[in-house]
């Protein structure tokens, strides 16, 4: 079929390319604001509700999906260890290990700041697991020195702020003392593999000493879905969901 051009078209065209063309002039630009105040009193909008109701309805049948029960509430309460904190770090470290069959030697996850809101008690669905996790990050292992794990465990030590799984530390005020990963002392010149997030691994959290560290060449996982298939792994088990504080950590003045 051929296409129809209008005779008027191309001149003005040629007008716009002209005037394009033509040394730049100045113009004075203004424009208007005015703050709306969102509350219960704007009126819904049938027209809207239209397009957003087949969504909405198919996105709540995936988000109610229940894959699997809590024993009891886990959530990220505690300054060095959390029961939540401890579920999603140690399920870090053996998902990484099952899924790249590697010796993954530790685990970090910012508990505080990192999971967002409690896994309660009673069944658990797919929605509740978007809110423990409502960022696209991203577990990528890392391969670091024991000197540089030993500064990582320092960081954690002072900042309280992410849980580091299997490594154990006494806080005292003049630093950490009996730093060990599995029971086992952390030698500087041996090499040891992290599972973290991105966000962790490029810095954030002030961990910028992992910034400059070797990648592994692996394909990324979402940590979400890590969450959703260890639940998934455990419900088809018939295994509940929990978590109890392994002690780790400890706090004394000298």
């Amino acid at each position: 079929m051929k296409r129809l051009v209008s005779k008027t078209k191309w001149p003005g065209i040629c007008l716009v390319l002209l005037i394009s063309c033509s040394s730049p002039s100045e113009y004075d630009l203004s424009y208007s604001w005015s703050p709306v105040k969102i509350s219960p009193d704007i009126a819904a909008s049938d027209q809207v509700e239209a397009i957003i109701s087949p969504y909405r309805s198919q996105l709540d049948s995936i988000m109610n999906e229940v894959i699997g029960y809590a024993a009891h509430d886990l959530t990220s309460q505690g300054q060095y260890e959390s029961t939540l904190g401890t579920f999603v770090t140690e399920l870090l470290l053996t998902q990484s290990i099952s899924a790249y069959d590697l010796d993954v030697d530790v685990a970090i996850m910012n508990h505080r700041g990192g999971l967002r809101a409690p896994i309660n008690r009673g069944p658990i669905t797919l929605g509740e697991v978007f809110e423990v996790m409502p960022f696209e990050n991203q577990m990528i292992l890392l391969e670091m020195s024991g000197e540089t794990l030993l500064e990582v465990v320092e960081h954690i030590g002072k900042s309280g702020r992410s849980m580091i799984w299997p490594v154990s530390f006494r806080v005292t005020e003049s630093g950490l003392k009996n730093i060990r990963l599995n029971g086992k002392r952390i030698i500087e010149d041996q090499n040891y593999i992290l599972s973290i997030s991105d966000y962790l691994a490029n810095g954030g959290g002030g961990f910028e000493m992992l910034r400059p560290l070797k990648k592994l060449d692996i394909k990324p996982i979402m940590l979400r879905d890590m969450i959703v298939q260890e639940i998934k792994q455990r419900a088809a088990k018939g295994d509940s969901i929990k978590a109890e504080l392994a002690n780790l950590v400890t706090v004394s003045e000298q």
